[in-house]
């Protein structure tokens, strides 16, 4: 750090210059090369002592504070003998002043070096006595006569002794007399003559109890001894541990591995092998990229990496792998890594818990189609928790906006009635309470006047399900909101259509009834006291006309909406029907079972029209007149049959002759109004059939029957078997 920017690039320039190993950063303030030390790694610090915002020595000082011993060398040409010896007593790792600086950088270059070995060997020096401190082995040196010099805690608590207690003492201290003699007389001889002594041996802890203990003696570059225990008891117990350990590995449902330091499986439960498709011992031995694909092992090499080099971080990360199985299979899984124990600081290798997330992967996908579905469509979708608050929002496609005027984020909490008047929300909390009490019900459906933001109303359809329950638990619902404004708008226009085509029925029909009854009435008291077929043909136009009025009315009427159907069985219906039509020589037949929901009375009009068409226009055909009588009198004529049953394709049913049929050419004409083939019809009753068939939402289409007749099929219609 300097001040100075242009002795500061050629200080670092010479050094580099000088010994390629150097890599300098420059900073200009205390305050930048303090912040320097926490991002970079910074191997050695050289600091003018005349800084702009601190001096030298204070600078140490914050330095020192973050560690004791980080190479720190002082260079100034404001020197002097005091501030020198300041700087030294302070604790600086050299001192030099710029102009030696300047002209000797082999030197200076040399002794930067010298100051980082030095740090290093110190860390590393303190790194294994700290390791030696808290190993879990125990270890200690003693002298050429077996006298302890230094005990580790682990060595003394193996004993029962605190370590200063055992410092002085000679090692047949913790035998019994007659090992304390082996001490003497064969061990510590063995071990100078031949360096090396190991074996088991009964030890006496302080409070006089006994432990068999694992001994290692070995001599030391200055004739001493270091020796190195375990205790055989505690290695027994944990031995028993790892049987019982890896009875519960092998128990687990979850496949279970470990690796070497070389990136090989060390041991694979019976779980891991199942789902690999391998056996064991095709897979132990095996470097990990056997079962995974590149990225993977690249992921887990870096996860390895992170672990080792975070001290402080978490003990174990989770990532994903694709494993592929013997027969080719990949396998999307979640890996949980941990590193096995180090030891002396070493990387041992690790160990990891594998789940089949396969399925789970599917359902984030699925979870991301739908959420992209919903982000697609026209509609608005929101969901409310158990108290009717909203959790999402999401507005319509390409608005940023809900129906109701707010943002998204400004619903997230707020309660429903924020949008929805009280009447409504206690018609949503009704179809709630009936959706949980019926299993095989999933959806129901509503119309509501939301309040806007700025105070509008807007009619909405709403469509609400339940969402999933959790242990039986109502969780809340989800809805879909379709604005109405439009549909709602079309049915006002259509009722006041209706209500005008209403009043415009009942005047005609009201100013041509009357003259017509005055018409029939005059023709009844002529008709008593002539007769002339003339006057017939008069009558016949009369009743025309009242066939007319009374067609003309029903059209009308039936443009009117539906409000209410009702379930009735199909053929029983038809039956009824049948009844009041004049169906001589003509007959039925209802091969069908299936319940269809209609407007009893309007449906009633559809079958009785297409009854009467058949009677009207089924005219025996040449081929089934003059049948012979059973008992062989004179032959009469056959009519025709109507059948009355279901679609193939179960959508719908069908009514049907054996009659002539319909043209191919007039089978669309038919359906329009005042359309008749038939002297006497009026051209209005299969219009009238068309009619009430699209006010129940069905389609109707003419076609042929198989015997060549006329078949009217309907479909959309909601039945049930």
């Amino acid at each position: 750090m300097d001040d100075d920017p242009e002795f500061a690039a050629q200080f670092a320039e010479g050094l580099e210059r000088e010994d390629d190993r150097f890599e300098t950063t420059i900073a200009t303030t205390a305050r930048e090369g303090l912040a320097r030390l926490e991002t970079d790694r910074i191997d050695c610090l050289v600091s003018e002592y005349d800084l702009v915002d601190i001096d030298g020595l204070a600078l140490l000082e914050r330095v020192r504070d973050r560690d004791e011993r980080a190479p720190f060398v002082l260079c100034t040409d404001a020197g002097s003998e005091a501030l020198a010896s300041d700087a030294i007593a302070a604790g600086v790792t050299d001192y030099v002043q710029k102009e030696t600086a300047s002209g000797e950088f082999p030197v200076l270059a040399n002794r930067l070096v010298n100051a980082v070995e030095t740090a290093r060997t110190q860390r590393h020096h303190e790194r294994q006595r700290r390791a030696i401190e808290t190993a879990r082995e125990g270890i200690s040196l003693l002298d050429p006569d077996g006298t302890f010099v230094y005990v580790n805690r682990a060595y003394a608590e193996c004993f029962g002794y605190e370590p200063a207690e055992l410092i002085g003492e000679h090692w047949e201290l913790l035998y019994t007399d007659e090992d304390a003699a082996t001490v003497h007389e064969e061990v510590l001889p063995t071990v100078r003559a031949e360096g090396y002594w190991h074996d088991e041996s009964t030890g006496v802890r302080a409070d006089g109890s006994r432990i068999v203990v694992d001994h290692t003696l070995s001599t030391t570059d200055r004739n001493g001894l270091i020796c190195t225990l375990r205790d055989v008891t505690d290695h027994r117990d944990r031995k028993r541990d790892l049987e019982r350990y890896e009875t519960i590995v092998e128990a687990l449902g979850d496949p279970v591995y470990t690796i070497d330091s070389d990136g090989r499986y060390a041991f694979v439960n019976d779980a891991y092998a199942e789902i690999t498709g391998y056996a064991k011992a095709d897979i132990v031995g095996k470097p990990v990229s056997f079962l995974l694909d590149e990225p993977s092992v690249e992921r887990g090499t870096d996860v390895i990496r992170e672990l080792l080099t975070s001290a402080s971080g978490p003990s174990q990360q989770t990532y994903e792998i694709t494993v592929e199985t013997s027969d080719g299979t990949r396998i999307q899984c979640e890996d949980n890594v941990s590193l096995l124990p180090l030891e002396d600081g070493e990387y041992r290798g690790a160990a990891g818990v594998v789940r089949d997330i396969t399925a789970r992967k599917e359902r984030e996908w699925e979870l991301e189609q739908y959420e992209t579905i919903l982000e697609t469509i026209p509609d608005e979708v929101y969901t409310l928790d158990a108290n009717g608050r909203f959790t999402k929002v999401v507005p319509p496609i390409d608005c940023d906006r809900t129906v109701s005027g707010y943002k998204p984020e400004e619903q997230i909490g707020e309660h429903v009635s924020l949008v929805i008047d009280d009447d409504d929300i206690r018609t949503g909390e009704a179809i709630i309470a009936e959706l949980l009490a019926d299993d095989d019900r999933e959806r129901g459906s509503y119309e509501i006047t939301l309040r806007t933001k700025d105070g509008d109303r807007v009619p909405n359809e709403n469509h609400l399900a339940l969402l999933p329950m959790e242990d039986g638990e109502f969780r809340g619902t989800v809805g879909v909101l379709r604005d109405i404004t439009e549909r709602k708008e079309r049915e006002r226009t259509l009722k006041r259509q209706n209500e005008r085509l209403e009043s415009f029925a009942n005047v005609v029909s009201h100013d041509l009834r009357n003259p017509l009854t005055v018409a029939q009435g005059q023709l009844s008291l002529v008709l008593e006291d002539r007769d002339d077929d003339r006057l017939e043909t008069v009558a016949k136009a009369h009743d025309r006309m009242q066939g007319l009025i009374d067609d003309i009315l029903t059209l009308a009427r039936e443009e009117k909406p539906i409000a209410e159907c009702e379930p009735i069985e199909l053929a029983v219906f038809a039956r009824r029907c049948w009844r009041y039509v004049e169906t001589d020589g003509v007959g039925l037949e209802t091969p069908t079972d299936a319940v269809v929901r209609v407007d009893t009375r309007r449906f009633e009009r559809l079958l009785e029209n297409l009854m009467r068409n058949a009677v009207e226009h089924g005219t025996a055909r040449p081929d089934q007149r003059a049948q012979p009588t059973a008992n062989g009198g004179e032959p009469i004529d056959v009519g025709v049959t109507v059948t009355v049953g279901d679609l193939p394709d179960g959508e719908g049913f069908f009514v049907e002759d054996d009659g002539p049929g319909i043209p191919s050419d007039e089978r669309e004409r038919v359906l329009e109004s005042g359309y008749s083939t038939a002297t006497q019809g009026t051209g209005f009753g299969l219009a009238i059939v068309d009619r009430i068939a699209d006010s129940h939402g069905w389609s109707l289409t003419v076609a042929e029957s198989d015997a060549g007749g006329a078949r009217f099929e309907f479909r959309g219609v909601e039945t049930r078997r």
